[in-house]
């Protein structure tokens, strides 16, 4: 590794966090990293280090989204068009080039219908955790689970870790904490020591292009908690956490059933900084799932009703629950005219039914009714809602500080529609004596 670190110091240097974590031969690797840390770099250089081994090598890039396991991708492609360049340049400069050596590097890069290349003998692919079916039976010597507290365990487990049975091939599970899940028990065998797992917290600090005034800035704008998981890659879960870690993660599935509605529609309308968020959700208070999520701001209200509106389209026979707290009844009278025929309502909210919106949509998650695909920020703004008593002996639900809520408030909206199922009875009166 040290001589690779040579060959890439004029583009990248690694911190002492990063060196450790490159240089480790643990075969099961557990990084829980503070925001910009450095995750992603240290990540794409093992894999580059990796290319330019003599034997061929196989590796995989898992994330929640196709977009998230692109970063790594895309960086480890930088750093090795740098290192050929690198390598060329000193080529040119020799007297005994061998070109037959430059012809076998040459890279072959495809972004469709997923991003991967092919070095020489050495592959690399991203792929989004959405579709297990069409990863398992794929083999591996490297695997990066990129923000792996937000997959389900088994796409861990079940998927990830068989490509490697035959290879005797290395894992490495990246993440941000998020409560005590499925990343915490890895991460905690590797505090002890076992099933030769290698774990480390990497908090923000120890990058270099991390400043101590920045982070004093986030230690006064967010609270102590949300500071110490964020910052810190603390594992962390809150007394006034409403939706409780388990019983989301529970909920979490690596892809839906075909969908068929009914289709119910909740609208978080922004305001000032937050977003317009939009969930739907098919089924019904038995079995539900997460059809689609989406969140968008810095629009004029007249482009918000237009977005809301095409995505309403795409469900028929949608019902649709709007905010229409503090002003939002224009703008559901928008939607109205838009969306001649659906049907769609207001909800203008109190303390008291935002309470009771809350409570039915956590109630649905700790038994399991709602099944979603990891959605990272929804994820986040589930582990971050919380209800903390206020001065005047009220109980606030609502995001901590420095966290948006806009999703679950959306995503309550659409369960508080799910109809109750119907199940006739009959009852059955004692024997009549004749």
């Amino acid at each position: 590794m040290q001589r690779f670190l040579r060959l890439i110091k004029p583009v990248w240097q690694p911190h002492p966090g990063q060196l450790e974590f490159l240089e480790h031969p643990a075969k099961f690797k557990v990084l829980s990293c503070g925001r910009r840390w450095g995750k992603t770099d240290a990540c794409a250089v093992a894999i580059v280090h990796a290319l330019h081994r003599p034997w061929p090598t196989k590796h995989l890039i898992l994330a929640p989204t196709a977009d998230q396991a692109a970063l790594v991708f895309e960086r480890a492609v930088q750093l090795l068009d740098q290192v050929k360049k690198d390598k060329s340049d000193e080529s040119d400069e020799s007297d005994e080039s061998d070109k037959s050596d430059k012809n076998s590097d040459k890279v072959k890069l495809k972004r469709n219908p997923y991003p991967h290349l092919r070095f020489g003998k050495h592959t690399v692919m991203a792929r989004s955790g959405h579709l297990p079916r069409a990863l398992r039976g794929h083999e591996a010597t490297h695997i990066v689970v990129d923000e792996a507290a937000y997959l389900p365990e088994s796409l861990v487990t079940e998927v990830a870790m068989p490509m490697l049975a035959t290879t005797d091939g290395f894992l490495t599970l990246v993440s941000t904490p998020h409560g005590k899940n499925h990343f915490w028990r890895f991460f905690e065998m590797g505090q002890r020591g076992e099933n030769g797992v290698w774990s480390r917290q990497a908090p923000s600090g120890e990058s270099p292009y991390v400043s101590e005034s920045f982070l004093e800035v986030q230690r006064q704008l967010l609270s102590e908690r949300a500071y110490a998981v964020e910052y810190e890659a603390r594992f962390m879960d809150s007394a006034g956490q409403v939706f409780k870690t388990d019983a989301v993660q529970a909920c979490l599935v690596p892809a839906l059933p075909t969908l068929a509605g009914p289709f119910l529609v909740g609208v978080d309308w922004a305001r000032y900084g937050d977003y317009t968020a939009i969930a739907v959700l098919s089924g019904d208070r038995d079995e539900a799932s997460l059809a689609s999520l989406n969140r968008f701001h810095g629009t004029a209200w007249t482009e918000s009703v237009r977005r809301v509106a095409e995505i309403v389209e795409r469900f028929p026979g949608a019902r649709v629950l709007c905010d229409a707290t503090s002003g939002g009844d224009p703008v559901l009278e928008q939607l109205q005219i838009a969306l001649p025929k659906v049907f769609i309502e207001g909800f203008t909210f109190t303390s008291v039914n935002k309470g009771g919106l809350i409570d039915n949509l956590a109630w649905l998650i700790e038994r399991g009714v709602i099944r979603m695909t990891p959605d990272p920020q929804l994820l986040r703004e589930l582990e971050h809602f919380e209800a903390r008593a206020t001065e005047s002996g009220h109980t606030k639900l609502a995001a901590r500080g420095g966290y948006h809520d806009d999703l679950v408030v959306a995503l309550a909206l659409a369960a508080n529609q799910l109809d109750k199922v119907y199940r006739p009875k009959i009852s059955v009166g004692k024997a009549r004596a004749f």
